[in-house]
Protein backbone atom coordinates (compact mmCIF):
# COMPACT_ATOMS: atom_id res chain seq x y z
CA UNK A 1 0.00 0.00 0.00
CA UNK A 2 1.53 3.62 -0.91
CA UNK A 3 1.41 6.72 1.29
CA UNK A 4 -1.45 8.53 0.11
CA UNK A 5 -3.38 4.74 -0.13
CA UNK A 6 -2.57 3.99 3.61
CA UNK A 7 -3.55 7.66 4.78
CA UNK A 8 -6.54 7.71 3.20
CA UNK A 9 -6.90 4.34 5.06
CA UNK A 10 -6.41 5.86 8.30
CA UNK A 11 -8.65 8.60 8.02
CA UNK A 12 -11.80 7.64 6.73
CA UNK A 13 -13.42 10.26 4.57
CA UNK A 14 -10.15 12.20 3.44
CA UNK A 15 -9.01 11.33 -0.13
CA UNK A 16 -6.05 12.10 -1.96
CA UNK A 17 -5.44 13.47 -5.67
CA UNK A 18 -1.69 13.72 -6.93
CA UNK A 19 -1.31 16.58 -10.17
CA UNK A 20 2.36 16.50 -11.65
CA UNK A 21 3.67 20.08 -12.67
CA UNK A 22 6.58 19.69 -14.98
CA UNK A 23 9.44 21.94 -13.05
CA UNK A 24 9.26 25.34 -10.67
CA UNK A 25 8.26 27.57 -13.37
CA UNK A 26 4.47 25.43 -13.78
CA UNK A 27 4.21 24.89 -9.99
CA UNK A 28 4.51 28.59 -9.53
CA UNK A 29 2.14 28.87 -12.76
CA UNK A 30 -0.34 26.71 -10.59
CA UNK A 31 0.13 28.60 -7.25
CA UNK A 32 -0.62 31.80 -9.22
CA UNK A 33 -3.94 30.50 -10.96
CA UNK A 34 -5.56 30.33 -7.16
CA UNK A 35 -5.47 26.14 -7.52
CA UNK A 36 -2.35 24.96 -6.00
CA UNK A 37 -3.01 22.21 -4.36
CA UNK A 38 -2.91 21.62 -0.24
CA UNK A 39 0.81 20.21 -0.28
CA UNK A 40 3.47 21.44 -2.59
CA UNK A 41 6.60 19.87 -3.64
CA UNK A 42 9.73 22.28 -3.56
CA UNK A 43 13.44 22.27 -4.75
CA UNK A 44 15.81 23.76 -2.34
CA UNK A 45 15.94 26.76 -4.28
CA UNK A 46 12.32 28.06 -3.93
CA UNK A 47 11.88 27.73 -0.14
CA UNK A 48 13.13 30.75 1.03
CA UNK A 49 11.61 32.71 -2.23
CA UNK A 50 7.89 30.38 -1.49
CA UNK A 51 7.77 31.25 1.92
CA UNK A 52 9.00 35.01 1.70
CA UNK A 53 6.65 35.55 -1.10
CA UNK A 54 3.18 33.69 0.89
CA UNK A 55 2.92 30.99 -1.51
CA UNK A 56 3.31 28.41 1.70
CA UNK A 57 3.01 29.22 5.07
CA UNK A 58 5.03 28.45 7.96
CA UNK A 59 5.48 25.17 9.31
CA UNK A 60 7.29 25.65 12.48
CA UNK A 61 4.56 26.14 14.88
CA UNK A 62 2.93 23.28 13.76
CA UNK A 63 6.35 21.11 14.33
CA UNK A 64 6.53 22.98 18.05
CA UNK A 65 3.55 22.15 18.68
CA UNK A 66 3.62 18.28 17.66
CA UNK A 67 3.25 15.85 20.84
CA UNK A 68 5.42 13.29 18.31
CA UNK A 69 7.49 15.14 16.65
CA UNK A 70 10.23 17.73 17.29
CA UNK A 71 13.39 19.86 16.00
CA UNK A 72 15.22 17.82 18.17
CA UNK A 73 14.28 14.61 16.19
CA UNK A 74 16.07 16.06 12.73
CA UNK A 75 19.57 15.64 11.31
CA UNK A 76 20.81 19.12 11.19
CA UNK A 77 21.27 19.54 7.53
CA UNK A 78 17.78 17.70 7.10
CA UNK A 79 16.01 20.73 8.74
CA UNK A 80 18.42 23.85 8.22
CA UNK A 81 17.84 23.33 4.82
CA UNK A 82 14.21 24.75 4.77
CA UNK A 83 14.42 26.79 7.21
CA UNK A 84 14.42 30.27 6.37
CA UNK A 85 14.32 33.63 9.03
CA UNK A 86 13.32 31.24 11.68
CA UNK A 87 10.94 30.07 9.90
CA UNK A 88 10.04 26.51 8.26
CA UNK A 89 9.10 26.06 4.41
CA UNK A 90 9.00 22.28 3.94
CA UNK A 91 9.36 19.09 5.74
CA UNK A 92 12.35 17.28 3.67
CA UNK A 93 11.96 14.68 1.47
CA UNK A 94 15.02 13.22 -1.26
CA UNK A 95 17.90 14.35 0.84
CA UNK A 96 21.49 13.63 -0.60
CA UNK A 97 24.68 14.45 0.32
CA UNK A 98 28.19 14.12 -1.26
CA UNK A 99 30.24 11.44 -0.03
CA UNK A 100 33.83 9.95 -0.49
CA UNK A 101 33.47 6.34 -2.31
CA UNK A 102 37.22 4.40 -2.14
CA UNK A 103 37.64 1.10 -3.62
CA UNK A 104 39.16 -1.36 -1.48
CA UNK A 105 41.39 -3.02 -3.10
CA UNK A 106 43.34 0.00 -4.62
CA UNK A 107 44.16 1.24 -1.35
CA UNK A 108 45.16 -2.84 -0.59
CA UNK A 109 46.97 -3.00 -3.69
CA UNK A 110 48.91 0.51 -2.96
CA UNK A 111 49.89 -0.78 0.91
CA UNK A 112 47.91 2.21 1.72
CA UNK A 113 45.72 2.42 4.82
CA UNK A 114 41.88 3.28 4.00
CA UNK A 115 41.07 6.42 4.89
CA UNK A 116 39.65 8.26 8.04
CA UNK A 117 37.39 11.06 8.48
CA UNK A 118 39.93 13.47 10.08
CA UNK A 119 42.05 13.61 7.10
CA UNK A 120 43.59 16.82 5.45
CA UNK A 121 43.91 17.81 2.00
CA UNK A 122 47.41 16.71 2.18
CA UNK A 123 46.73 13.63 3.66
CA UNK A 124 44.32 13.26 0.43
CA UNK A 125 46.37 14.49 -2.03
CA UNK A 126 49.16 12.03 -0.91
CA UNK A 127 47.02 9.28 -1.06
CA UNK A 128 45.25 10.30 -4.55
CA UNK A 129 48.90 10.72 -5.94
CA UNK A 130 50.07 7.15 -4.41
CA UNK A 131 46.73 5.55 -5.93
CA UNK A 132 47.36 7.33 -9.78
CA UNK A 133 48.87 5.38 -12.09
CA UNK A 134 49.04 4.97 -16.21
CA UNK A 135 45.55 2.38 -15.10
CA UNK A 136 43.93 4.50 -12.89
CA UNK A 137 43.08 8.02 -11.66
CA UNK A 138 43.18 8.64 -7.57
CA UNK A 139 40.05 10.87 -8.18
CA UNK A 140 36.93 11.21 -9.68
CA UNK A 141 35.18 15.31 -9.36
CA UNK A 142 33.12 16.46 -12.10
CA UNK A 143 33.99 20.39 -12.90
CA UNK A 144 30.74 21.73 -10.64
CA UNK A 145 30.46 25.50 -9.16
CA UNK A 146 27.99 23.06 -5.87
CA UNK A 147 30.40 20.14 -6.19
CA UNK A 148 33.46 22.85 -5.47
CA UNK A 149 31.70 23.95 -2.73
CA UNK A 150 31.86 21.65 0.25
CA UNK A 151 35.71 21.77 -0.06
CA UNK A 152 35.85 25.37 -0.62
CA UNK A 153 34.08 25.36 3.10
CA UNK A 154 36.18 22.74 4.49
CA UNK A 155 39.10 24.97 3.80
CA UNK A 156 37.94 27.80 5.67
CA UNK A 157 36.14 29.46 2.44
CA UNK A 158 32.36 30.36 1.30
CA UNK A 159 31.14 31.85 -1.65
CA UNK A 160 28.62 33.98 -0.34
CA UNK A 161 27.84 35.36 3.25
CA UNK A 162 25.47 33.00 5.55
CA UNK A 163 22.47 34.59 4.66
CA UNK A 164 23.20 35.07 1.00
CA UNK A 165 23.01 39.05 0.70
CA UNK A 166 26.76 39.38 -0.53
CA UNK A 167 29.77 37.53 -2.14
CA UNK A 168 32.14 40.54 -1.61
CA UNK A 169 34.66 39.33 0.65
CA UNK A 170 33.40 35.84 0.40
CA UNK A 171 33.63 34.37 -3.03
CA UNK A 172 36.80 36.62 -3.83
CA UNK A 173 38.10 36.14 -0.18
CA UNK A 174 42.06 34.49 -0.11
CA UNK A 175 40.57 31.56 1.43
CA UNK A 176 37.88 30.88 -1.28
CA UNK A 177 40.59 31.66 -4.12
CA UNK A 178 43.29 29.20 -2.64
CA UNK A 179 40.34 26.60 -1.92
CA UNK A 180 39.48 26.66 -5.37
CA UNK A 181 43.27 26.70 -6.85
CA UNK A 182 43.81 23.57 -4.69
CA UNK A 183 41.30 22.03 -6.24
CA UNK A 184 42.31 22.86 -9.82
CA UNK A 185 45.73 22.28 -9.07
CA UNK A 186 44.42 18.25 -8.91
CA UNK A 187 43.81 18.22 -12.82
CA UNK A 188 46.54 20.63 -13.74
CA UNK A 189 49.27 19.72 -11.62
CA UNK A 190 49.13 16.52 -10.01
CA UNK A 191 46.61 15.11 -12.39
CA UNK A 192 44.90 12.97 -9.90
CA UNK A 193 41.41 14.14 -11.43
CA UNK A 194 40.69 13.86 -15.06
CA UNK A 195 39.31 16.23 -17.00
CA UNK A 196 36.92 14.62 -18.71
CA UNK A 197 34.43 12.17 -16.89
CA UNK A 198 32.30 9.40 -18.75
CA UNK A 199 30.53 7.35 -16.89
CA UNK A 200 30.25 5.88 -13.75
CA UNK A 201 32.49 6.27 -10.92
CA UNK A 202 32.70 2.46 -9.71
CA UNK A 203 35.05 0.77 -11.51
CA UNK A 204 39.26 -0.04 -12.08
CA UNK A 205 39.44 3.36 -13.37
CA UNK A 206 38.89 5.72 -10.26
CA UNK A 207 40.40 4.84 -6.82
CA UNK A 208 38.42 7.11 -4.82
CA UNK A 209 34.96 9.22 -6.77
CA UNK A 210 33.23 12.10 -5.41
CA UNK A 211 29.53 11.03 -5.51
CA UNK A 212 26.32 11.17 -3.69
CA UNK A 213 24.19 9.17 -1.17
CA UNK A 214 21.74 8.40 -4.31
CA UNK A 215 24.59 6.28 -5.56
CA UNK A 216 23.77 3.83 -1.85
CA UNK A 217 21.14 1.36 -3.48
CA UNK A 218 23.62 0.77 -6.47
CA UNK A 219 26.85 0.39 -4.60
CA UNK A 220 25.46 -1.53 -1.95
CA UNK A 221 23.55 -3.97 -4.27
CA UNK A 222 26.41 -4.35 -7.10
CA UNK A 223 29.54 -3.68 -5.20
CA UNK A 224 28.78 -4.25 -1.29
CA UNK A 225 31.71 -5.66 -0.22
CA UNK A 226 34.55 -3.61 -2.75
CA UNK A 227 33.80 0.00 -1.31
CA UNK A 228 33.65 2.03 1.71
CA UNK A 229 33.02 5.72 2.45
CA UNK A 230 34.43 8.09 4.14
CA UNK A 231 33.86 11.91 4.73
CA UNK A 232 35.54 14.65 2.79
CA UNK A 233 38.47 15.73 3.78
CA UNK A 234 39.28 19.44 5.48
CA UNK A 235 41.79 22.65 7.11
CA UNK A 236 42.61 22.74 10.38
CA UNK A 237 40.44 26.41 9.65
CA UNK A 238 37.44 25.14 7.63
CA UNK A 239 34.22 24.21 8.40
CA UNK A 240 33.50 20.46 9.45
CA UNK A 241 30.63 20.71 7.33
CA UNK A 242 29.13 19.28 4.16
CA UNK A 243 26.06 20.04 1.30
CA UNK A 244 22.94 18.88 0.55
CA UNK A 245 20.19 18.63 -1.84
CA UNK A 246 17.32 18.12 -1.08
CA UNK A 247 13.52 18.62 -2.04
CA UNK A 248 10.37 19.24 0.37
CA UNK A 249 6.52 19.48 0.86
CA UNK A 250 4.91 22.49 2.31
CA UNK A 251 1.50 22.99 2.76
CA UNK A 252 -0.11 25.75 0.10
CA UNK A 253 -1.27 29.12 1.49
CA UNK A 254 -4.48 28.14 -0.11
CA UNK A 255 -5.10 25.00 1.85
CA UNK A 256 -8.26 24.96 3.71
CA UNK A 257 -7.11 22.16 6.25
CA UNK A 258 -3.84 22.60 7.18
CA UNK A 259 -3.74 20.98 10.33
CA UNK A 260 -4.84 17.71 7.90
CA UNK A 261 -2.05 18.57 5.24
CA UNK A 262 0.49 18.17 8.31
CA UNK A 263 -0.93 14.78 9.40
CA UNK A 264 -0.20 14.15 5.47
CA UNK A 265 3.13 16.08 5.46
CA UNK A 266 4.52 13.86 8.44
CA UNK A 267 3.89 10.42 6.79
CA UNK A 268 5.63 11.92 3.51
CA UNK A 269 8.82 13.00 5.35
CA UNK A 270 8.70 11.34 9.35
CA UNK A 271 6.18 8.54 9.29
CA UNK A 272 6.10 6.97 12.36
CA UNK A 273 6.00 3.12 10.72
CA UNK A 274 7.53 2.21 7.45
CA UNK A 275 10.22 4.46 5.47
CA UNK A 276 9.91 7.87 4.49
CA UNK A 277 10.06 9.41 0.62
CA UNK A 278 13.62 9.62 0.87
CA UNK A 279 16.38 7.27 0.85
CA UNK A 280 18.33 8.97 3.70
CA UNK A 281 15.72 9.89 6.97
CA UNK A 282 14.64 13.03 7.98
CA UNK A 283 14.94 12.19 11.77
CA UNK A 284 16.96 10.04 13.65
CA UNK A 285 14.48 8.01 15.33
CA UNK A 286 13.47 7.19 12.06
CA UNK A 287 16.94 5.96 11.17
CA UNK A 288 17.42 3.74 14.09
CA UNK A 289 14.06 2.21 13.33
CA UNK A 290 15.32 1.18 10.20
CA UNK A 291 18.65 -0.09 11.52
CA UNK A 292 20.80 2.41 9.43
CA UNK A 293 22.70 4.43 12.30
CA UNK A 294 25.11 2.07 12.98
CA UNK A 295 25.53 0.74 9.10
CA UNK A 296 29.10 1.71 7.99
CA UNK A 297 27.83 3.11 4.90
CA UNK A 298 24.38 4.56 5.80
CA UNK A 299 25.69 5.54 9.34
CA UNK A 300 28.33 7.97 7.55
CA UNK A 301 25.80 9.59 5.12
CA UNK A 302 24.05 10.35 7.69
CA UNK A 303 26.47 11.29 9.69
CA UNK A 304 27.42 14.00 6.75
CA UNK A 305 23.65 14.75 7.30
CA UNK A 306 23.32 16.31 10.47
CA UNK A 307 27.15 18.05 10.06
CA UNK A 308 25.36 19.50 6.34
CA UNK A 309 24.87 23.52 5.86
CA UNK A 310 23.14 25.49 3.33
CA UNK A 311 24.78 25.98 -0.08
CA UNK A 312 24.59 29.05 -1.89
CA UNK A 313 22.30 28.11 -4.50
CA UNK A 314 19.84 28.11 -1.23
CA UNK A 315 20.32 31.33 -0.37
CA UNK A 316 20.93 33.90 -3.15
CA UNK A 317 18.63 33.48 -7.02
CA UNK A 318 21.10 36.08 -8.33
CA UNK A 319 24.08 33.08 -7.23
CA UNK A 320 22.12 30.98 -9.56
CA UNK A 321 21.27 32.80 -12.22
CA UNK A 322 25.15 33.22 -12.64
CA UNK A 323 26.05 29.56 -12.01
CA UNK A 324 27.14 28.54 -15.78
CA UNK A 325 29.01 31.46 -16.16
CA UNK A 326 30.71 30.74 -13.16
CA UNK A 327 31.30 27.23 -13.91
CA UNK A 328 32.87 28.17 -17.48
CA UNK A 329 35.46 30.11 -15.68
CA UNK A 330 36.07 26.54 -13.61
CA UNK A 331 36.74 25.01 -17.34
CA UNK A 332 39.53 27.80 -18.09
CA UNK A 333 40.96 27.86 -15.13
CA UNK A 334 41.81 23.88 -15.74
CA UNK A 335 41.93 23.94 -19.13
CA UNK A 336 43.74 27.18 -19.79
CA UNK A 337 45.02 28.14 -15.95
CA UNK A 338 42.85 31.18 -16.03
CA UNK A 339 43.28 33.35 -13.51
CA UNK A 340 41.19 32.15 -10.22
CA UNK A 341 41.40 35.72 -8.41
CA UNK A 342 40.16 37.92 -11.08
CA UNK A 343 37.18 35.48 -11.93
CA UNK A 344 36.34 35.32 -8.09
CA UNK A 345 36.34 38.97 -8.16
CA UNK A 346 34.02 38.73 -11.44
CA UNK A 347 31.84 36.65 -9.29
CA UNK A 348 31.74 39.17 -6.37
CA UNK A 349 30.57 41.69 -8.66
CA UNK A 350 28.45 39.96 -10.77
CA UNK A 351 26.55 38.64 -7.50
CA UNK A 352 26.76 41.93 -5.13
Amino acid sequence: MGKAESFEAGTGNIRIRIEQANGNFEVLNRIRSGEPGDLIHLSESVFAPYLRQGHIIDLMPFLREDSRLSADDFYKGALEGPSVDGKLAALPVDMQVPLNFYRKRAFEEAGIAEPANDWTFGQFLETAARLTNEKRYGFRLGIDLEWFEPFVKRSGGAYLSADGATAKGYADSEATAEALRRIVDWFRVHRIVPRSVEGGGFGETFAMAFDFSWCLPYVLRHHADEYGVVGLPRTAEGADTNMVYMGGYGISAACKHPELAWLLLKELSAPETGGPLSLLPATKPIARRLRKTDHPVWGQALAELDKASKSAFYVSRKWNANRQIFNQDLVRWIDEGADVKASLKRWAELTG
